[in-house]
């Protein structure tokens, strides 16, 4: 079966994660795999296992005929027979539809925003009858398709994100308590939450210094200089880092004593699975699938969203509890490890690809 993976960029979000995780599993089983990005490529690129076809179309614009037609003929070139598309990248895989027959097209749904704020956006639904599958990643995004989209119930499937992070040894650095934030720089994931929690923290008589990481990939926007100027007055710029994309994110969390997520919503975020593939003991709040991941507070703390109090208590939790923090990270490992891998999103997808190939 030849499939193309489409998205946007392969630039290192969640999304783009796993649509390059995806392509490497499906590789590695026998698949016959093409991965695409409309727009730009990425960091992204060298993770994706070699002899695996890779093309970028270069898109200026949603209206871009130019590269829509670069798609067009490298679908036609390589007799693509599904497109698996993430995120907004649907619109362009359904327009191939007008023009290529017999494509069947997979819409994996990522979108962490709020399913309220979804129910306005009509243009989902209007293309929804053209959509022939729908992955969720997440029992609302999956509720939410069942509800307002125009595709069989037994088509729109939850399926849990994956890692495929290789295993790296620690690396602590013992003079810092190094906290790392895995998200990119935008409103949802609610750093000022979690730079007013380093506040609190700092203000503690700690054994350690303190290094908070805020790797991300960011715009140059409203909410980068509202972070920058929060940090500054609030002194923390010699605590906190913005490195901005960062390629190898196993080495990153080697280095790392914790991993939190401060977001005000989510999907299933797969930077909190690789704090699991790396053994890290996590703070997060309690949106989307972050409590399921780590068993309701079994392999992690969970905190509500937008309490920075709360989220400093339990960092301080992990700080002061070194030894049961640890053994908590171990256990969240084999947690993410079998629930969470490759083997359970293979076996689902396969009967996905073969309910819509059934016709």
């Amino acid at each position: 079966m030849k499939i193309l993976q489409l998205i946007d960029s392969l630039n290192s979000g969640g999304a783009e994660r796993m649509c390059a995780n995806i392509t490497n599993v499906l590789h590695e089983n026998g698949y016959e795999v093409t991965l695409c990005a409309t727009r730009e490529g990425g960091q992204l690129q060298k993770f994706v296992t070699p002899g695996v076809r890779c093309h970028i179309l270069r898109k200026k614009h949603a209206a871009d005929i130019t590269a829509f037609m670069r798609l067009i003929r490298l679908i036609r070139d390589n007799d693509i027979e599904i497109i698996h598309a993430h995120s907004s990248s649907v619109f362009w895989a359904v327009a191939t539809k007008l023009i290529v027959k017999n494509i069947k097209v997979i819409w994996h749904d990522h979108l962490g925003i709020r399913i309220n704020d979804r129910q306005r956006d009509f243009f989902y639904k209007f293309i929804s009858q053209k959509i022939d599958g729908i992955v969720a990643v997440n029992r609302e995004l999956a509720g939410w398709s069942r509800a307002n989209m125009k595709v069989p119930i037994e088509r729109i499937v939850l399926i849990n994100n994956f890692s495929l992070m290789r295993e790296t040894l620690k690396n602590l650095d013992h003079a810092n308590f190094t906290i790392v934030c895995l998200a990119n720089i935008r409103s949802q994931k609610d750093h000022e939450t979690l730079i007013r929690a380093i506040v609190i923290l700092k203000k503690e008589q700690l054994l350690k210094k303190l290094k908070v990481i805020f790797a991300g990939a960011y715009n140059e926007d409203l909410y980068l200089n509202r972070i920058k100027i929060l940090i500054r007055e609030l002194g923390l710029y010699n605590i906190i880092e913005l490195p901005g994309s960062v390629d190898d994110t196993a080495t990153l969390l080697a280095q790392a004593d914790c991993g939190v997520l401060s977001s005000i919503s989510e999907g299933l975020p797969v930077s909190l699975l690789e704090y699991g593939m790396a053994g890290l003991p996590v703070v997060v709040t309690d949106v989307g699938h972050c409590a399921e991941v780590i068993g309701y507070g079994k392999f992690g703390r969970l905190v509500p969203s937008a309490d920075p109090e709360l989220l400093a208590k339990e960092l301080l939790w992990i700080v002061h509890n070194p030894v049961e923090a640890s053994k908590i990270g171990s256990a969240f490992r084999v947690h993410v490890e079998k629930e969470y891998g490759p083997g359970q999103f293979l076996i689902f997808y396969q009967s996905l690809l073969n309910e819509i190939c059934r016709e």
